[in-house]
């Protein structure tokens, strides 16, 4: 892929030469893409402080331990495992703070998020992408969503905000075949890890990020001793979880395009056949003993036989250790309600035509 500007990653002319890049932007999108280029403009001084403060100390970090990813697409259930993983104390991650204010949480965070979670909490405010739940700034998020927030050029979440682009900017193969996209990404991403080892006081990270199922090989690269938990999820209500993610959240919120239903469907079939087949090309890389897999379904029935089970394969400290904490993590969620699904024969036929082959894999039926 060639680039048509010189690839600076600036936040202010990312955003610029994406909107140049991107094709037609929508009548709220005219509205929405000058906002975005507002609240980074205020951020330039405090975060070029913050640069000057933490930014040695950030790139002086050693990573003791290589990091745990948890990947799967989107809606497979990766949050739910990521939280119930990092209530273990001994793990460290990146929440929804950090995300937010990736400019000025090093500065300011520590005094600021109990006031603005106090106000999130008394406005009733709600996390878009979960169904009546109350947006936490505690709550884990992903590094593609942080680097998106800093305006950076080597976040996948260009594909939400530009989705006629989701192929080229979704996708991360496309940009990875720039030699210089790439070696940028890898040093950005670096520097990420780094951050958050760096916040969490040196501990071992557990993160998720539905970007870095296809990315198995680099990580691979960058860190040798990772370790990945794979989670998947019945195709047939995976694909309404996620048509109701970009329709409530992705669309609602973010996207500066407008697309048609039949874009929505091929978005939701073909990003899902990609990242899947990418995982399943790359996962034989993976050293013995550093994957296990899951599925979404058995995570539900009996979490603490599945995060034993994660524990027990992939090596990680003490289950028993943790027990207590998961306890508390589990009665936290239990009010938790996933949205209702009215299935229809003729989307039923669709999603088999589509995912067929990974119903017959992972012996899933309409029934769950």
């Amino acid at each position: 892929m060639k680039w048509k500007f010189p690839l600076i990653n600036f936040s202010l002319f990312e955003f610029v030469r994406r909107a140049f890049k991107g094709g037609r932007i929508s009548f709220k999108g005219m509205f929405l893409l000058p906002v975005y280029c507002l609240q980074i403009i205020p951020t330039f001084p405090l975060a070029f402080l913050q640069f000057l403060i933490f930014g040695q100390r950030i790139r002086k970090t050693c990573i003791t331990k290589d990091p745990v990813f948890i990947i799967g697409h989107y809606r497979s259930g990766t949050t739910l495992l990521q939280k119930l993983m990092v209530s273990d104390k001994r793990f460290g991650y990146l929440n929804y703070y950090d995300s937010l204010f990736p400019n000025t949480n090093l500065l300011f965070g520590r005094r600021m998020q109990p006031v603005f979670q106090r106000v999130l909490t008394i406005f009733k405010v709600k996390n878009p992408f979960f169904y009546d739940n109350l947006l936490l700034l505690s709550d884990p998020d992903e590094e593609d969503d942080y680097l998106m927030n800093k305006g950076s050029a080597f976040s996948a979440y260009w594909g939400f905000i530009f989705p006629r682009r989701w192929s080229e900017w979704l996708n991360g193969s496309p940009q990875f075949t720039d030699p210089q996209y790439f070696k940028g990404w890898k040093r950005e991403y670096l520097y990420t890890i780094k951050y958050l080892t760096y916040r969490n006081n040196g501990k071992q990270l557990i993160l998720k990020n539905p970007p870095n199922t296809e990315r198995v090989k680099v990580l691979l690269e960058m860190f040798p001793k990772a370790k990945f938990i794979y989670i998947y999820r019945n195709p047939y209500y995976l694909y309404y979880s996620i048509r109701n993610m970009w329709k409530r959240a992705i669309l609602k919120y973010y996207s500066v395009q407008n697309i048609s239903d039949e874009e929505l469907d091929k978005i939701v079939f073909e990003h899902f056949i990609y990242l899947t087949d990418r995982y399943a090309n790359d996962k034989l890389l993976i050293p013995e003993g550093n994957l296990v897999e899951i599925s979404y379904e058995a995570l539900k029935a009996d979490p603490f036989g599945a995060i034993r089970k994660i524990y027990s394969q992939i090596n990680l400290p003490d289950f028993g250790s943790t027990m207590d904490d998961l306890k508390k993590q589990l009665k936290a969620e239990k009010d938790y309600r996933n949205f209702q699904y009215h299935f229809s024969g003729e989307t039923i036929k669709k999603i088999e035509g589509k995912w067929g082959e990974y119903i017959l894999l992972w012996k899933y039926d309409v029934n769950g």
